[in-house]
């Protein structure tokens, strides 16, 4: 009798020891629940008490990191967060209800996309010089260099002592890589002023002597610059797929002088961004961290509305498109 309720022990213990969850997916599923909590700006308005309870119940029969999404799926959408996103076995996850869609986007700008974002530069009327800058995602400083200097070596081609004014084009920037796109034009700005209340703002960087730094660490170079084009007037374009840091360089303009706005409401995903590793190998969480302010304190949580509104787009006949038609109407009004 003895013999056979120790067998029965041992056997309890051994089915116990085979359901348990991995001491590592416990600790997975936590440190992704620690990093929502303590990183993300929308973390304060949740009950977190109730978010880890639920999270552990969605969780208690996962035995790989892979399983665990639908928990961790779960607590990001609590969220409310449209711009960051999970990576669980190197696919992303994002907040499917929160993305915007794409019927505000012409079919033109559509077609634009498909055939490649692009550099494009050019001459309208005869006076004033147009740059279409893409998106650009390369972190690698070789490959920011580069791009930063094809943006500023094709902005110097079209202007010239007649240059009257500047139309810069985000309309097919969805995002990417801020620095490198903000160094490309940075003869654009000048000195850059600060925020009266000593707080920064989306696009206080400080770029000296062709440099572009933050916190004093390196990140864009330029070599070669045509000079000092900040007494130009710059006209904007944006619209619904001018996205993430595309909407960045659109707020750092805002605060510069001699420069409007034109076209339609941005996509809404202006928010910062931070991005950290889970345990695995291809495992990640992305959240957002802050939200653009521009350097009078005004904030832009939901996108950005152009301070001239033109719907319509003919991106591949310049001169008859209805927004680059709005931007010399404006610029022609500036004095030089």
């Amino acid at each position: 009798m003895v013999k056979k309720l120790f067998f029965l022990i041992l056997f309890v213990i051994s089915l116990h020891e085979a359901n348990a969850q991995p001491d590592s997916v416990r600790r997975f599923v936590d440190s992704a629940l620690n990093l929502m909590q303590q990183h993300s700006m929308f973390s304060k308005k949740l009950n977190w008490k109730i978010i880890r309870d639920s999270a552990a119940q969605l969780s208690a029969s996962a035995n790989t990191y892979s399983e665990t999404l639908p928990a961790l799926q779960y607590a990001f959408y609590r969220l409310g967060d449209k711009h960051g996103w999970l990576m669980i076995d190197d696919k992303e996850y994002r907040n499917a209800a929160l993305q915007p869609k794409d019927n505000r986007i012409s079919q033109d700008i559509m077609e634009a996309m498909k055939k490649g974002a692009k550099i494009s530069a050019g001459v309208v009327d005869g006076v004033y010089a147009y740059l279409s800058m893409p998106h650009f995602g390369a972190q690698d400083t070789t490959k920011m260099n580069a791009f930063a200097q094809r943006l500023q070596d094709s902005l110097c081609s079209v202007v010239t002592p007649q240059t009257k004014g500047v139309i810069l084009d985000l309309r097919l920037n969805a995002g990417g890589n801020s620095f490198p796109m903000i160094m490309g034009v940075s003869n654009l700005f000048g000195k850059q002023p600060k925020r009266k209340d000593g707080k920064p703002f989306t696009g206080d960087w400080d770029i000296k002597n062709n440099e572009l730094k933050l916190s004093e660490t390196f990140y864009v170079r330029l070599q070669r610059t045509c000079g000092d084009l900040s007494r130009l007037p710059v006209a904007v374009i944006v619209g619904p797929q001018t996205g993430s840091s595309g909407e960045f360089i659109a707020v750092a303009f805002s605060a510069r002088p001699r420069t409007i706005l034109v076209g339609e409401e941005t996509a809404g995903y202006t928010t910062g961004n931070q991005g950290y590793l889970l345990p695995g190998i291809n495992n990640a969480i992305v959240l957002a961290e802050s939200v653009a302010v521009d350097r009078f304190g005004k904030e832009y949580p939901n996108g950005i509305k152009p301070g001239i509104e033109v719907k319509g787009d003919d991106f591949f006949h310049r001169d008859d498109d209805p927004k680059v038609r709005a931007a010399v109407q404006w610029l022609a009004k500036q004095k030089r």
